[in-house]
């Protein structure tokens, strides 16, 4: 179910079940999937299971994931959908004001913080998606990144209320790992099983830890940018082809979509230096490359694109 999953962290819920639908013959499974997808997303009674008793943190869910219903689903437009939310979450602190959502989410970091809890409002390009969480203790790892070695803290994070828009499009079979910024790295623990395993090692310390490091180098570097560096880390200290399949499984060739266009843009960057064509798609044929000429590949465009944004520094 890798390619429906994809579909639904591309923010295309309608394509998911389209793909879903196709399928031919229907698996139990698949079955029990379509059910679960039609109750939450094309149900005029969607249920929720909020696994709180504190009727407030129940209101203000339930706004966000009335928003993500109608994003995933493009039923509005996003400008829309995000005043609406903010109308709705204001409604559950009693205001009424003409704060903007980041104002109005700050808010909500109070009260959370007030009832033992962590949040953490903004925007997961290309939408919002706040994240609510109970526990969290501090790790310190050191860490290799390409001609660097750097130490960081790792903030766990555990007993999620909500894990963004990413986690209630997949019901939290594919959410976000974590993630980088000034205070460190904060990790979803339930994410990774094994932490000496290269899923933490690789796609999840190496490639936040190089956001840590070009947050300080390159501050003015947008999401998609960030993004591309980050990806070719993992291509660089990953083993095997594994990490391909994911990445063709992911890409997609929308800026809006930080995540899955940096997969399209290195996968066709490598097609290009590789294959000489301009997108190989087929796992097959990439199958029949010897890995260590893609990882070596990924390193050289890895440099080139850190001689470029040096080179953008010195004419600035």
């Amino acid at each position: 179910m890798d390619k429906f999953y994809s579909l639904c962290l591309q923010g295309d819920i309608n394509s998911a079940m389209e793909y879903l639908n196709c399928i031919q013959p229907k698996t139990k499974e698949i079955e029990l999937l379509q059910q679960k997808y039609n109750e939450r997303f094309f149900s005029q009674n969607a249920y929720e299971n909020i696994l709180t008793e504190d009727s407030w943190i129940k209101g203000v869910l339930s706004a966000y994931h009335d928003y993500f219903r109608t994003v995933l689903t493009n039923a509005e437009e996003m400008s829309v959908a995000e005043l609406n939310l903010n109308k709705s979450l204001q409604m559950h602190l009693n205001i009424e004001s003409s704060f903007d959502i980041d104002e109005t989410e700050s808010q909500l970091a109070s009260i959370f913080s007030e009832k033992g809890y962590y949040f953490l409002g903004g925007v997961t390009p290309p939408f919002r998606g706040a994240y609510i969480w109970k526990r969290m203790e501090t790790l310190n790892f050191d860490v290799e990144i390409p001609n660097q070695m750097i130490t960081v803290s790792v903030h766990m994070m555990s007993e999620f209320l909500l894990e963004g828009w990413m986690g209630y499009a997949s019901f939290n079979n594919r959410a976000v790992g974590g993630w980088a910024n000034e205070n460190g790295l904060y990790c979803n623990l339930k994410r990774y099983k094994n932490l000496d395993g290269d899923s933490f090692q690789v796609s999840y310390l190496k490639h936040e830890a190089q956001h840590l490091y070009d947050y300080t180098h390159f501050p003015e570097l947008k999401s998609d940018a960030l993004e591309y560096r980050a990806k070719l880390v993992e291509f660089i200290y990953s083993k095997n082809h594994l990490i391909l399949k994911k990445f063709l499984n992911d890409a997609k060739n929308d800026p809006n979509f930080p995540h899955p266009y940096s997969s399209y843009k290195i996968i066709k960057c490598l097609s290009s230096i590789i294959f000489k064509k301009d997108y190989v798609s087929d796992i097959n044929v990439w199958l029949e490359e010897d890995y260590q000429v893609i990882s070596s590949t990924a390193l050289d465009l890895f440099e080139q694109n850190t001689s470029e944004l040096k080179m953008d520094d010195c004419r600035s």
